[in-house]
């Protein structure tokens, strides 16, 4: 794979990832558990006249954890391109005369 990025950038980029992976995985928990904290970060879906029920709440808090939860996939995803872009920076470069 060609370098794409620099050792700083792939620097930024593996400790940003890192503190996304985390951060999005404590805030998947917390949706899982319907920590009444994010109750303003969950969007449920009611017609005019339905009213608001557990199932219904419950089931928005799944989908925004569930959401949490791709969002890390997708840092993870970030974070072995960072690393393999920071490990193709580290490396001795040989130059042929």
């Amino acid at each position: 794979m060609a370098k794409f990025c620099g050792p700083k950038l792939s620097t930024c980029c593996l400790i940003l990832s890192v503190w996304g992976v985390v951060m999005l995985l404590l805030l998947g928990i917390f949706f899982e558990m319907n920590a009444v904290t994010f109750i303003e970060d969950v969007k449920v879906d009611l017609n005019g006249t339905e009213e608001l029920t557990k199932e219904k709440l419950e089931e928005a808090y799944h989908k925004v954890a569930v959401n949490c939860f791709i969002a890390a996939a997708l840092y993870v995803l970030t974070f072995f391109a960072s690393a393999h872009q920071f490990y193709s920076n580290r490396k001795p470069q040989y130059q042929v005369n």
